[in-house]
């Protein structure tokens, strides 16, 4: 029975492949595979993927002497709360023109390429989650938005790696946003913002946090808190983008 399943599948996705060819999402040429980039688009990030720090993955430059241990001073000097976090490409223009239309615009086809992207960043993280949880959008936001672009991207990543998604266990209350504000401000604004519904879901589990983008790391530092303090084990965290300072 497993078998025919598995033909009628491949049979639906040709069917599928033939009516619609698959094609790069941003600009789209022809490519392998339905969500892929094309080698031209792929080229225009500037994806993380060289030296940087082994628990928060900031980028370091070329020019430093590291090793897969060396830390950026924010992690030497215990601020970060997380096990490790890890990015796929640096916030900038490029990464921008994709994020801002996915996150506001309703440009949902661009998850695809993103989470792998994410999963990607993730190769050099030592972590078997129990579960994946897209960090949480306040409902008022959520009705303005109509969905929470993390959920998007956690589907992806927790299919990869065989394990369920919540998005139930944790709630966040409004607050406005954070751009253009100070890491301080931005500490401050998220303080209290969230709050555990159900421990039990999360007590002694390794928890993969996912997001779009990491500016300051104070929001995934404030839901590891607020997780650690309902029981959680290891906590973890990946985004497409992150916030580079210039050297």
């Amino acid at each position: 029975m497993s078998v025919f399943f598995g033909f009628c599948s491949k049979c639906f996705n040709s069917i599928i492949d033939f009516l619609f060819p698959p094609s790069c999402p941003i600009c789209s040429a022809h490519v392998e595979l339905h969500g892929q980039l094309c080698d031209d688009c792929w080229g225009y990030f500037d994806w993380i993927d060289g030296p940087h720090c082994a628990c928060c993955g900031y980028p370091f430059p070329d020019e430093y002497e590291t090793n897969k241990n060396s830390m950026c001073p924010v992690c030497a000097t215990g601020k970060n709360e997380l096990e490790s976090v890890r990015a796929a490409c640096v916030y900038d223009d490029m990464s921008r023109s994709v994020m801002l239309p996915f996150k506001h615009g309703g440009r949902i086809k661009f998850a695809r390429f993103m989470s792998h992207a994410m999963i990607w960043a993730l190769r050099d993280v030592d972590i078997a989650p129990d579960l994946v949880m897209p960090v949480p959008l306040a409902n008022r936001r959520l009705f303005q938005r109509g969905y929470n672009q993390a959920t998007l991207l956690a589907r992806e990543i927790a299919r990869a790696y065989g394990v369920p998604i919540d998005f139930d266990s944790v709630h966040r209350k409004y607050r406005p946003n954070m751009g253009r504000k100070t890491s301080a401000q931005r500490v401050a604004n998220i303080r209290g913002v969230f709050s555990v519904a159900d421990s039990d879901v999360v007590r002694g589990k390794k928890i993969l946090l996912v997001d779009d983008v990491m500016t300051s790391g104070a929001t995934f530092n404030e839901l590891s808190r607020v997780l650690r303090r309902a029981g959680a084990a290891e906590i973890y965290g990946v985004v497409f983008c992150r916030v580079v300072r210039s050297e």
